[in-house]
């Protein structure tokens, strides 16, 4: 269960402020992981910067399912292991590359949750020599509702996850909601010239753990969170991502939500 992590704390250079451009920055190397929940397809991808810029250079990426699982009435129930999906491809001049990696397809009939994850290995086709791994995940999640709400007028900001269908699962509790996890993204700016923070915890990390109280039907609500953001101030902004635990530790349910107020109890910015 994550619950422990340093305090990442990033300056921003004032970039919220008004009037001032970005200069190009390069793309992250994000693993794409798409779970689609009408037809069950599974799609994988890999894009952006992996070595500094200069010449092409050959690189071969390894796709590996770390680990898939389903929960339905029936229990939690683990998808079998996948052999490496491998892809040779350059880099361009800028050093960033990209790859499709393996597809498969899950039933989503049924499903409260669905889970997939995915780490892309990273090297040099011709020397072998390794350049990192990298992850990335889906979920199909029809159980979990994340409402995160930032009220410009009075600086509230609140966080709230209802769910259904909590008691599915196996007779043990596998696949049960449990307990919920909160994962925030803070953004703040107090004024328009100075620098803008950036603060989270690291590995993704919860903030906070509550346990979840169910009814007997299995549905259940959870005041996650309540702060005020200073009046005047110039900008803050949250991003959220919450998961659900069962009484085994295991992920078995997620959503994000995300808001943003500017210029807290004034009129708000155009």
């Amino acid at each position: 269960m994550r619950t422990l992590g340093a305090l990442v704390v990033l300056a921003t250079a004032a970039l919220l402020a008004p009037g001032t451009s970005a200069s190009a920055a390069a793309t992250p190397l994000t693993v794409s992981v798409t779970c689609d929940a009408r037809t069950g397809a599974i799609a994988t991808s890999v894009g952006g910067r992996l070595l500094l810029p200069g010449s092409p250079v050959p690189v071969r990426a390894e796709f590996q399912r770390r680990v898939a699982y389903r929960v339905t009435a029936a229990g939690l129930t683990y998808m079998p292991t996948l052999a490496p999906f491998v892809v040779d491809t350059t880099t361009n001049n800028v050093g960033e590359v990209a790859a499709n990696g393996y597809t498969a397809t899950f039933d989503p009939a049924g499903a409260v949750f669905y889970r997939e994850e995915v780490r892309v290995t990273f090297r040099n086709a011709v020397t072998g020599a390794n350049y990192g791994w990298y992850e990335g995940n889906c979920s199909h999640d029809p159980r979990t509702t994340v409402t995160l709400t930032c009220n410009q007028e009075t600086g509230v900001v609140r966080a709230t996850v209802t769910g259904i269908d909590g008691l599915v699962g196996g007779a043990d509790g596998s696949g049960w909601a449990s307990r919920v996890g909160y994962h925030r993204v803070r953004t703040s700016q107090p004024n328009a010239n100075e620098p803008g923070f950036r603060t989270e915890l690291d590995n993704g990390a919860y903030d906070v753990v509550h346990r979840i109280t169910r009814g007997a039907d299995g549905t259940w609500s959870d005041a996650g969170y309540e702060l005020t953001v200073p009046a005047g101030a110039y900008y803050y902004a949250e991003e959220l991502t919450v998961g659900v635990l069962d009484p085994y530790g295991r992920l078995v349910g997620s959503g994000t939500a995300s808001c943003a107020v500017r210029n807290v109890g004034g009129a708000p910015a155009a």
